[in-house]
């Protein structure tokens, strides 16, 4: 017989998994009660509610894919690579690494790593000085309060300190002038963030398909407009208008600032305006397959940081975190934050993986890329049309309006998705977002 090594055998499995994992094209489905836009994990969730409740429903995504932000890439590296959401947050009441945990003959989930490297240059430190300040600034953070800029709250002895900007970058995707304090303590409700993070080997965009795996969708169906002023509602796409009684509305806010689908009649203004002050964040990944020698020196996942030096700008210039040999293979990632990531995204994939690869350069030896390249990418979430950004946040000032974007409008078009949610910027939270949503649907007059 012969014996396949380990990155074979997780190659061959994830294959098998993903084939049960295809969407079933359902677009021929004829006078569904709701039509259910995008198919990420809320549209999903959605779907899969009122479906449970017998209502016929159509679920349709723009993308060629299911998942959204919440996507596993096998083809290039032949290996799970998260493009978007990776980490299982707050554990013990997340949905999805509850099935994870109960599917163990499909999924490795175990906790997020402990083991972390810090290194100032070419030199590996303690990183003690940085977890200090890391500290004090996450702190000031998770106290909330007024409704200001982060930045505005952090001491001038803090931010002159040389590792700010390695903390201002790590800590979180958006910029501190651009991060409301206020945003987690009014609006976030998960009771259990403090039960930690998991991950999934076999990625977390591969759990979600399998979780939803019943959900019909029919992919490549673009809305351009949803007209809602006469009776029910009539949703035009590129393949033609689906007349329904109500729709759910999935899609970030960042498509739905940009108003890439047009409402007809208009939302009211209540709604444009949680728009503009409920934002997307810039959040990208390189994704690099380095060689056994250089992950090697790692035993499991372990957690990244390399000192930034940008002379306090608003946006650091550097990796915001990395995760070196994901669920043991030989992948590492590492984050673009901020407005720097979008300004580097803007230049294109290669520029992005450039800049990493030269800074892991200045870390590990300038033949770093001779001795342990062998291939990558980079994600590009602004530049997607499906999403245009990473994840939401409050504009400072702004965060009361949040609630907003969840509130049904003409009873007849509701609203789901990350920036809904209690949880916001989680894919548990999205797919509870769903669920309250469906259930809206279903307790509204609108199929009556």
């Amino acid at each position: 017989m012969k014996l396949i090594g380990r990155r074979q055998f997780l190659k061959k499995s994830l294959s098998g998994l993903a084939l049960a994992t295809l969407p079933v094209i359902s677009f021929a489905q004829s006078n569904p009660d709701v039509v259910v836009i995008g198919a990420g994990s809320a549209g999903l969730a959605a779907t899969a509610e009122l479906m449970r409740r017998n209502i016929p429903v159509l679920c349709i995504e723009g993308m060629n894919r299911i998942g959204g932000r919440c996507y596993t890439d096998m083809t290039t590296f032949g290996l799970p690579a998260d493009h978007g959401a990776h980490w299982l947050h707050a554990r013990k009441g997340n949905e999805l690494y509850k099935f994870g945990k109960e599917n163990k003959d499909k999924f490795k989930i175990y906790k997020e790593p402990s083991t972390s490297v810090v290194y100032d240059g070419k030199s590996k430190i303690s990183g003690n000085e940085f977890w200090n300040i890391y500290k004090k600034i996450k702190n000031i953070y998770s106290d909330g309060g007024t409704d200001v800029p982060l930045m505005d709250l952090i001491p001038e002895g803090t931010k002159k300190n040389s590792w700010f900007d390695t903390a201002h970058a790590a800590i979180t995707a958006r910029d501190f002038d651009n991060l409301s304090v206020a945003d987690d303590s009014l609006n976030y409700e998960d009771n259990y963030w403090e039960s930690g993070n998991a991950l999934c080997r076999e990625g977390y965009g591969t759990l979600l398909a399998y979780y939803r795996k019943d959900v019909p969708v029919d992919l490549n169906t673009i809305v351009s407009e949803i007209k809602w002023g006469g009776k029910g509602v009539q949703i035009v796409t590129n393949k033609g208008t689906i007349n329904t009684k109500a729709c759910i509305v999935t899609t970030s806010v960042g498509v739905l600032r940009a108003e890439k689908i047009k409402f007809t009649p208009a939302l009211p203004q209540r709604k444009y305006e949680a728009f503009e002050g409920i934002t997307m964040g810039t959040s990208n990944r390189v994704i690099l397959e380095l060689k056994k020698r250089f992950v090697g020196q790692f035993k499991k996942d372990t957690n990244f940081y390399s000192k930034i030096n940008s002379n306090g700008a608003k946006s650091p210039e550097g990796i915001g975190y990395g995760l070196l040999r994901m669920g043991g293979t030989n992948l590492c990632l590492f984050a673009l934050n901020g407005e720097f990531s979008r300004n580097l995204e803007n230049e294109g994939s290669q520029a992005m993986i450039d800049f990493v690869v030269n800074q892991l350069k200045s870390n590990f030896g300038s033949k770093f890329y001779d001795k342990y390249f062998v291939k990558a990418l980079a994600t590009g979430w602004n530049k997607n049309p499906f999403t245009l950004g990473a994840y939401s946040g409050a504009k400072p000032g702004k965060s009361s309006l949040r609630p907003r974007l969840k509130r049904p409008v003409g009873d007849r078009i509701f609203f789901a998705g990350e920036a809904t949610a209690g949880a916001y910027g989680t894919v548990h939270g999205a797919n509870r977002s769903g669920i309250r949503a469906a259930t809206d649907v279903f307790i509204s007059d609108a199929l009556d």
